[in-house]
């Protein structure tokens, strides 16, 4: 058996880190091992706590969006600087926010954007099927105003587990925030207070590539430091396995993936999209199809991830239909996947889905762009030895 000690997760840490910033008691968020993601908001809040205006989000999509409207309810002007496709991801509901409740937001030729004036409470309007990472920023950011603010979510809320996380940890550090259907009250004039310790819990996002690991490999793998409470949307890695015949053991802290024969069936994507490519691999060695919908969402990420997802598994062996909101998957009965050079489209999470992939190829594999994997799990390839 593979045992595997999971890294924390990418999701609390960034909001951990914020709260902490913003505490007015001192804590301490213990995060080992941090990814260029997490190492992007500890750097953006260190320098808002320094008074400096310019902040590197990197290509940390959930940096950005919680920092801007943060630092406009603290009235300080910021620059946060982005790379790879972050400036090319949408922003316009959150900005288009901030903008009627008194900050100003541009954005340059480099895709900096710059954000000035004083965040004023009242209603804020948000979709729920771009983003929820719009609803945490300014639930990380309201209770700092004087007023009070209603978020009043339209339409059907995809990813709702992303808020609840942000509520979870708001509450560790003091914030109360009333949840009434699609909207959520936000009383002004809160103070965080944190507690001495914050530990971050472990990341089922990144377990996921593990478990699938486990379910189409040779030898169980067994994933430990998760917490089977968790808030977090992407445990459900745990049924979507089981809908597709995996055998699952589970304890208090850890999860085993055990060696089945997997069958397709239907799944949708829209809570969980980060564990669509760990999913989409597990189906191509399945028996019979799969389809996965629900996953427009996906084509807004590092890469247009169902593309990548389709074009690598296919240049792989397997056999991926691409549709526009989501992928039909002809499972290969447990068949190995032949092999070859791939792209790994600079997303991190395309490169942990092939290098669990070259556990059951016939032959080579190779990953040009591997070290996009840092972005969330910088230590991946050296657990992926354990298999040597």
């Amino acid at each position: 058996m593979i045992n595997i000690d999971i890294i924390p997760s990418k999701s609390y840490a960034h909001r951990a880190l914020i709260c902490a910033a913003l505490s007015e008691t001192p804590t301490e968020v213990v995060c080992p091992l941090a990814s260029e993601d997490i190492r992007a908001t500890r750097e953006c809040v260190r320098a808002m706590k320094s008074g400096e205006t310019v902040m590197d989000c990197g290509e940390s999509g959930s940096t950005l969006r919680f920092m801007l409207p943060v630092i406009g309810a603290l009235g300080c002007k910021g620059t946060f600087v982005t790379k790879g496709r972050l400036a090319e991801r949408p922003m316009g509901p959150l900005i288009d926010q901030l903008a009627s409740h008194g900050c100003a937001v541009g954005k340059d030729d480099l895709g900096r954007l710059t954000i000035e004036g004083q965040l004023t409470g009242g209603i804020f309007h948000l979709p729920g099927n771009v983003s929820s990472q719009f609803i945490t920023g300014l639930l990380l950011a309201l209770p700092n105003l004087a007023e009070d603010s209603r978020v009043v979510i339209e339409g059907h809320l995809e990813s709702a587990a992303y808020v609840d996380i942000t509520l979870d940890v708001l509450k560790s550090f003091g914030i109360r925030i009333a949840a009434d259907e699609n909207t959520f009250l936000v009383k002004g004039g809160q103070k965080f207070r944190g507690p001495i310790i914050y530990t971050v819990e472990g990341d089922w996002s990144a377990a996921a590539n593990w478990l699938v690991a486990g379910a189409i490999g040779s030898e169980p793998v067994r994933v430990r430091g998760l917490n089977i409470d968790s808030r977090q949307g992407d445990m459900r890695i745990v049924e979507v396995l089981g809908s597709l015949g995996c055998e699952i053991g589970a304890t208090d802290s850890a999860v085993t993936a055990y060696p089945s024969e997997l069958s397709g069936t239907e799944i949708d994507v829209s809570g969980i999209p980060d564990l669509t490519p760990a999913i989409a691999l597990a189906a191509s060695m399945a028996e019979g199809q799969t389809h996965i919908i629900n996953a427009g969402r996906l084509r807004l990420k590092e890469s247009d991830r169902l593309t990548a997802i389709s074009d690598t598994l296919n240049s792989l062996g397997a056999r991926v239909i691409e549709e526009p909101e989501g992928l039909i998957i002809k499972g290969s009965d447990g068949v190995q996947v032949d092999g070859g050079t791939v792209d790994s489209f600079g997303d991190h999470r395309i490169v942990m889905m092939v290098a669990v992939a070259s556990l059951v190829s016939r032959n080579k594999v190779e990953i040009n762009g591997r070290e996009a994997v840092n972005k969330s799990y910088p230590g991946f390839f050296k657990e992926l030895e354990k298999w040597r």
